[in-house]
Formats: C-alpha cells, sequence, structure tokens
C-alpha cells in the first residue's frame, strides 16, 4: 500500500482512539453503579485543541475515501453505544431495585420503630391514666368520706337542735299543762290583804317556832340528862329510874308542841289525803311514830331497843317545818308589798325564742296584774320535789322497819323501828331548803325595787342563756351629753342641732329627746321631720324641701362623704343636708355607776347581751369597749329584728317571773341574779336533804336490823340532824 492508504489508516485508528469520553459509556461509573457504588466522577475530556497541536498535519483525503474510512467506524460504534446503554440500562434496574430494596427495608425498621415507640408511648399512657384513675379514684372516697362526714356531722347537729327544740318545746308545753291544772286550786286575794295576811303569818309562826324550840330543848334535856351525871334532873323525871313518868313528860312535851304547831301538823295528813304529799307529812308521821313509841314502851317496857324515845327528834323537825313557812310566808309578804308599791311595775319573763333558739330574760309590761300573784301563790319547787321524795320515804320508812322488827322476832319493835327511820328520813336541811334562801332573796330586791314569785320561777330565769338590754337599761337619762357642733358653714349651728332633733325625736330614740331638750335649752327652735326611716348606721328624713341624713361615719363612707375621724370616748353624729355634709354633732355616752356594775355582773354569770336598741350609735363594739367586757359579749339583730324584740306582745302568754318597780339595767340584773342565787340554794340544799334521808334511813335501817340499839340513842339522831344541816345553813347564808 502506498504512503496515502497508511496515514488514512493511522488516522482512522486515531479517530477511533479520540472518541469522546461521555458519561454514557463511561466504564468506571458503569461499574460503580453495580456494584451500589457512588458513581466516580466522569474524567473531563482532554481539550482537543492540544490534540490537534500534537497531531501534524496532514493532507485532506478525498471525499470519497474518507466515506470509506467513516463506514467501518460507523458500524463498531453504534453497536458499542447499544450494549453500553442496554448494560447501563440493567444497572440502572439493578439499582433501582436495590436501593427500593433497601428503602423498603429502611421503611421496615422505621414502621417497627413506629409501632414499638407507639406501643411504649400507648403502655405509658395506660399506665399514667392507671395511675390518675386511682388516685382521682381515692381523692373522690376521700371527699366522699368528708363529705359524708360533713353531711353526718351537719344531720347530727340537726337532729341535735331539733331535739333541743322539742325538748324546750315539751318542757314549756309541760309548764303550761302544769300552770293550768294548778290555777284552778289557787284563790287569789287583793295584793294589800295578801300582804298583811302573810306578814301577820309570818310573826304569829315565828313567834310559836321559837315556843317549840323550848320544847325540843327541854325534851332533849330529859333525854340527856339521864346518860350524863353533871347534868341536874329529879329523879322522878330520870327515864332509867322511873320510865313511866320520864317517857310520860316527853308525851307530855310532844302533844304540847303539836298543839303549838298545830296547823303544820294538821296541814301534814292534809296535804296527805289531797293527793299533795308535802314535807310536812314526814314531820307529822315522825311526830305520830314518836307518840306511839312512847305508848308501846309504857305498853311492853321490857321489849329491847332503846330505853328513850326520839321525842326531842321529832320536836325539833316540827321547829324546822315551822320556820320553813315562816320564812315562806315573810317572803310572800314581801313581794307583795312591791306589787302594792309598783304604779306600772314591768315584768321579768323567761322567753323561748324559736328565732335564735335560745331562751331570753326579757322586760315587758306586766300584761295582767293577777298573773304574777298567781305565780306567788303556785306550788314551788320544793312542792314538786316533795310529791316524789315524801311517798318513797314514807313507804321505805315502813317496809325497813316491818323488816326489821321482823327479823329480831319481836313484832312489837316495829314503833321503835318506824320512829327511828322517820326521825332521819326528813333532815332539818330538807326541811329548810327553801323558806331562808327565799326569804333573804325577796328581802334583797326589795331594796333594789324587784320582786320574785319563787324558787320555781327563778329557776326558769337561771336557764336563760341571754338578757335583752335596751338603751335605758344601758344610757339612762343624763348619761348623754352633746359635746359640740362642727358647723361647716352650709347652714346655722341652730338648723345643725333642729334637724338632728328632729329625725331623732320622729324616729322615737332615746337620743331624740336629749337632743330636743338640748334645742329647748340653746336655740328655742324645732322642726318637724317628715318620712323618717332607720337605716343601718342612722337615720332619714325631710325636714321642709331639704333631704336629711344623719348617720355614723359608717353610713357617710357608704354615701361616699369624705369625713374626718372621731375622738376617743366621744361619737360623731354627721347631718348630711341635700348630699352635702353640713355638720358634725359630737356626743358623749357616760357609763354610769349602776350599769357598769349590772353589766360586770351579767358577765360574771356567763350570760350574753342583746341589744334591742334602735340608736344607731350603739353597737356591740361600743358596748364591750365602754364597759370593759369580752368580745363578743353583746350582738345586736337587724332592724327587723330589734322591731320583733321591742314588740310589746313579743313574750305575751308567759308567766311572770319576777316584777320591777325601777328601770334601768341593776334592778334588772339584780333579779337575775337573785334568782341564780335562789335557785342554787334551793336545788343545792335539796340534793343534801335527799342524800342525807336516804343515806340516814339505810343506816339506821341497817343497825336495826343487827339489833344495836346502842349506837341508836336520841344523841346520835340529834348529832346527825346538826351536821347534815350545816352545810345547808352556809349555802343559805349566800343568798342574804
Amino acid at each position: 500500500m502506498d504512503r496515502k492508504d497508511d496515514m488514512d489508516l493511522e488516522s482512522l485508528k486515531n479517530m477511533l482512539s479520540d472518541v469522546p469520553d461521555t458519561d454514557e459509556f463511561d466504564l468506571d461509573s458503569i461499574i460503580a453503579e453495580v456494584s451500589g457504588q457512588a458513581p466516580a466522577k466522569a474524567a473531563e475530556p482532554m481539550p482537543k485543541a492540544s490534540v490537534e497541536t500534537e497531531r501534524p498535519v496532514e493532507p485532506q483525503p478525498a471525499p470519497a475515501a474518507e466515506t470509506k474510512a467513516e463506514e467501518p467506524k460507523t458500524a463498531p460504534r453504534n453497536k458499542k453505544d447499544k450494549t453500553a446503554k442496554k448494560a447501563a440500562e440493567t444497572a440502572a434496574a439493578e439499582h433501582e431495585s436495590v436501593e427500593e430494596a433497601r428503602e423498603a427495608r429502611i421503611a421496615a425498621r422505621e414502621q417497627k420503630m413506629e409501632e414499638r415507640e407507639r406501643r411504649t408511648a400507648q403502655k405509658i399512657a395506660e399506665r399514667q391514666a392507671r395511675r390518675e384513675a386511682k388516685l382521682a379514684e381515692k381523692e373522690a372516697a376521700e371527699k366522699a368520706a368528708e363529705q359524708q362526714e360533713i353531711v353526718e356531722e351537719a344531720a347530727a347537729e340537726e337532729a341535735s337542735r331539733k331535739a333541743s327544740i322539742s325538748r324546750k318545746q315539751a318542757r314549756a308545753a309541760r309548764i303550761a299543762a302544769d300552770q293550768a291544772e294548778e290555777e284552778e286550786d289557787i284563790k287569789l286575794v287583793d295584793p294589800e290583804v295578801a300582804m298583811h295576811a302573810a306578814r301577820r303569818r309570818s310573826g304569829i309562826l315565828s313567834f310559836r317556832s321559837l315556843l317549840v324550840l323550848i320544847l325540843a330543848a327541854a325534851a332533849a334535856y330529859l333525854s340527856f340528862a339521864p346518860s350524863f351525871e353533871a347534868l341536874p334532873l329529879p329523879v322522878v323525871l330520870d327515864i332509867l329510874q322511873n320510865p313511866t313518868i320520864g317517857i310520860g313528860a316527853l308525851a307530855a312535851l310532844q302533844i304540847l308542841a303539836l298543839l303549838i304547831g298545830i296547823d303544820v301538823f294538821g296541814n301534814g295528813f292534809s296535804s296527805l289525803l289531797h293527793g299533795h304529799p308535802a314535807r310536812g307529812t314526814l314531820v307529822s308521821f315522825a311526830a305520830l311514830a314518836s307518840l306511839l313509841h312512847c305508848a308501846s314502851l309504857l305498853v311492853f317496857p321490857d321489849q329491847g331497843g332503846v330505853a328513850v324515845p326520839y321525842t326531842a327528834v321529832s320536836i325539833l323537825l316540827l321547829y324546822a317545818e315551822m320556820r320553813e313557812a315562816r320564812g315562806r310566808s315573810l317572803a310572800q309578804a314581801r313581794s307583795y308589798r312591791a306589787v302594792c308599791e309598783a304604779e306600772q311595775p314591768l315584768a321579768v319573763y323567761s322567753h323561748y325564742d324559736s328565732e335564735i333558739d335560745a331562751c331570753n330574760a326579757v322586760k315587758c309590761p306586766l300584761y295582767d296584774a293577777s298573773s304574777f300573784l298567781t305565780e306567788i301563790e303556785r306550788p314551788d319547787t320544793v312542792d314538786r320535789f316533795s310529791l316524789i321524795y315524801t311517798p318513797i320515804a314514807l313507804a321505805l320508812a315502813i317496809i325497813l322497819s316491818l323488816v326489821a322488827s321482823f327479823n329480831c322476832g319481836e313484832p312489837v319493835r316495829f314503833f321503835w323501828a318506824f320512829s327511828a327511820i322517820l326521825s332521819v328520813s326528813a333532815p332539818v336541811g330538807l326541811l329548810c331548803a327553801f323558806g331562808a334562801s327565799y326569804k333573804n332573796t325577796a328581802s334583797r330586791l326589795l331594796r333594789s325595787g324587784a320582786a320574785i314569785a319563787g324558787a320555781r320561777q327563778a329557776n326558769l330565769l337561771r336557764g336563760t342563756e341571754k338578757v335583752m338590754l335596751l338603751e335605758n337599761d344601758l344610757f339612762p337619762t343624763g348619761s348623754i351629753e352633746l359635746e359640740a357642733i362642727d358647723n361647716l358653714g352650709r347652714i346655722t349651728d341652730e338648723q345643725i342641732l333642729g334637724c338632728a332633733a328632729a329625725l331623732t325625736e320622729s324616729a322615737g330614740l332615746e337620743l331624740g329627746r336629749v337632743l330636743t331638750d338640748i334645742t329647748k335649752e340653746r336655740f328655742g327652735i324645732t322642726f318637724t321631720a317628715r318620712d323618717v326611716r332607720l337605716v343601718e348606721g342612722g337615720v332619714t328624713g325631710a325636714v321642709g324641701t331639704s333631704r336629711i341624713v344623719l348617720g355614723t361615719a359608717a353610713l357617710m363612707v357608704k354615701m361616699g362623704i369624705p369625713i374626718e375621724s372621731g375622738h376617743k370616748g366621744q361619737i360623731n353624729m354627721y347631718l348630711v343636708v341635700d348630699n352635702a355634709l353640713a355638720g358634725v354633732l359630737t356626743m358623749r355616752y357616760q357609763t354610769t355607776k349602776n350599769t357598769y356594775k349590772a353589766m360586770r355582773l351579767m358577765r360574771r354569770m356567763h350570760m350574753n347581751a342583746v341589744l334591742a336598741v334602735r340608736d344607731f350609735n350603739i353597737s356591740p363594739a361600743m358596748i364591750e369597749e365602754e364597759f370593759d367586757l369580752r368580745r363578743g359579749f353583746a350582738d345586736q339583730p337587724d332592724p327587723a329584728g330589734v322591731d320583733r324584740l321591742l314588740n310589746p306582745n313579743y313574750a305575751k302568754g308567759d308567766a311572770p317571773a319576777a316584777i320591777l318597780t325601777r328601770e334601768g339595767a341593776g334592778p334588772f340584773m339584780q333579779v337575775l341574779r337573785g334568782a341564780d342565787k335562789l335557785a342554787g340554794a334551793v336545788r343545792s340544799a335539796l340534793t343534801l336533804g335527799t342524800f342525807a334521808g336516804l343515806l340516814g334511813m339505810l343506816i339506821v335501817f341497817y343497825l336495826l336490823y343487827q339489833n344495836a340499839a346502842d349506837a341508836l340513842p336520841v344523841m346520835n339522831i340529834l348529832l346527825y340532824q346538826l351536821i347534815w344541816y350545816i352545810p345547808v345553813f352556809i349555802i343559805t347564808q349566800q343568798t342574804r
């Protein structure tokens, strides 16, 4: 071949070598894609200019020859492109399948992790929900338990309150029924006639009881002298040496004492026959048993037992009963005297207020003059007590006497046993439980301008929880003064004082009377108020064409009117004319000595005060500060409650327990104090007397059952009576 053909072959070779190195034919990229790795970065093709510079300039072949030379070049390149494209497509498909598988595994793992996290979160949420449910259930149970406890406590309190109310209502109904039944047997007389009759009876009983006491001393001497050689005694009267004359002398003294106190002795049997046994019934039976014992000793001298009858003891019991009747008559005489001296007496009632569920001691007009007289004549606490104690003691004395006498095999000893047991069944302290205390209390109250009906009514007053006090009780006439008038220049001083006096006078306040008197003394100008109305903290009304408001600082604050604070010990009243502050009235409420003592006495008696006052200056805080009382001592209802307390018919229907002839808190509190002392003394005396009587009966029965006659002489019985009377005497002296 020639040179030209060689060059063509060489040119063809170079052309085949210079195939563009593109991404479609990059073998490295294809291998990387097949192996799953990232394709390598394709090598940048060499610049053509540099190739061309290295290649020698050759003459261009002819077009024909060039076409022939390019034919074998085009065919292999198309085949290689197809193979490469197919391989690339296969590799791409395999790569996509691998990626899809890998993405599927990744998605499966992520889905599994999400499912696990979801289940974990669900379990945590379920545990939290169960925990919260348990806590909520526990809290609900605790709240339910607390609510149940509150409901039970409220129900118990309500039941207790209802039970308490029902007991009080039942007690009130029972008292009313007893009063209605007792009033049928009560005959009233003129109080002045009754006063003189009671005073005369008390004088006669005083003289006769003194004679009975002398007879009791004589009987005691005849009983003691035979046992004491130091006591001189004629032989003829010696019971041990001459029992017939000695016992006869004692019986004579007994009969003489009964004749002196025949009314008291007869009332004992009369009350028993009428179905109302009294303490005097035991005294009458004790005197009768003593006479029977004397007769048995004369008829059966060798019966055994004591040789001296209990005549001295029975006469002493008669003396105690006469002194009791004397004290009661004298106390009634003093109560009747208080009724006669009072022109318009006020009555003291123990009224049960269902609105506040409490018993109040209140002062109201005496609705019926005969009602207090009825309460004086009504059977008292000791009389009602005797209805229970006397039958029991009398029956017990008979039974124990029979057992003791038949136990010894000598029925004739019944009179000894009966006389001995009855001698201690009615102790002197029991017989003197009421008369002396009532007399002392009535005497003290009469000096204070009051009177009380008896221990039964005193017990009602003692059960009161609150005391209703009026304006005059707290600040009587003369204790309220006007200190100064601060004029702000809108109206004159005469107009300020006149407007204030008109409002308070029309409202019916005690303060209005004070201001009206001051107005007449200073200026002589008085006004007339219209449309007066009490409000909380003041009073409003119209004077002329102006609208007037008079009130405290609290009312001014509510109205939005600026004021200055008052001074200690003084009370400021602010006068507003047509919504403008016109002046300030400075008042002074002075505590009197008697009122201060009364309030302190109320505090010692543990009673609270209910302020039934319309004066807007008087408040619980002011009363507690003025009288140095504890906080919570005084209570004041709302205006409607005050009107209800001041209603004249508030306590109508209740029985009066006491009357007052003077106004003020002093006599009122003296009545309550006297009632407290009287009721306490009677209750204590009855308790001690009952215990002494029952205990003495059991002791005497035991000694009789043991046939211990040496332990039951007259002296021992008298000592037993006197020893148990000592505490009763001390209690009685506390009522003076």
